[in-house]
């Protein structure tokens, strides 16, 4: 068992971190808020259109209803993709930095570095699931060539879709990540 005197000496000896200047916590707040309404704007554009969809394919196919059934599959899996991105998104510009913590400025770049790629993992697998699924149920059955190509274009608009989403991602994300960086740097008392 340590002694208590050399328990004490270490933990005189710690380093303190600086606070997070008000002023700084203001100014990141502030950006985070311009992201979430940029992010709600898109998100709510991106909704627009999906429902314009649903209305469309339920009035098409209203006499039809295994194909009714393929089209409310494929809008509820892409409607679950967005708003659960849309969820993520904002819960990133709800942070607060009136009391951060390295810790909480390490969960903040944590969370903003999972926006950039949302094509992955459980909720990615749930779109291209029902897509799949609803897109062949919709499709008549003699259409072999139409149900190959829907099945390859998911495959053939990965790559441009991460590509395009990586650019977003640099243009309105990645100055804050470098700010909370320079923060969390500047909090463990490192140089920048």
């Amino acid at each position: 068992m340590a002694n208590f005197d050399d328990l004490q000496e270490l933990w005189q000896q710690q380093v303190t971190p600086e606070p997070v200047s008000n002023r700084d916590a203001a100014s990141l707040a502030k950006d985070l808020r311009k992201f979430g309404r940029r992010q709600d704007l898109i998100n709510g554009v991106k909704l627009v259109v999906v429902v314009c969809q649903v209305v469309w394919l339920v009035m098409k196919f209203r006499h039809d209803s295994m194909r009714m059934f393929a089209a409310m599959l494929l809008d509820c899996s892409i409607l679950y993709f967005l708003l659960r991105e849309w969820r993520n998104q904002r819960a990133v510009a709800r942070l607060n930095f009136a009391a951060s913590s390295v810790e909480f400025v390490r969960d903040a770049i944590a969370r903003m570095e999972a926006l950039k790629n949302p094509l992955r993992g459980r909720d990615f697998y749930i779109l291209m699931g029902g897509f799949w699924v609803g897109m062949n149920l919709m499709l008549p059955w003699d259409q072999l060539t139409a149900r190959v190509l829907l099945t390859i274009l998911p495959f053939a608009i990965y790559k441009p879709s991460v590509y395009l989403r990586q650019k977003r991602w640099n243009h309105e994300a990645g100055p804050i990540v470098q700010r909370l960086r320079a923060l969390l740097d500047a909090a463990e008392g490192r140089t920048i």
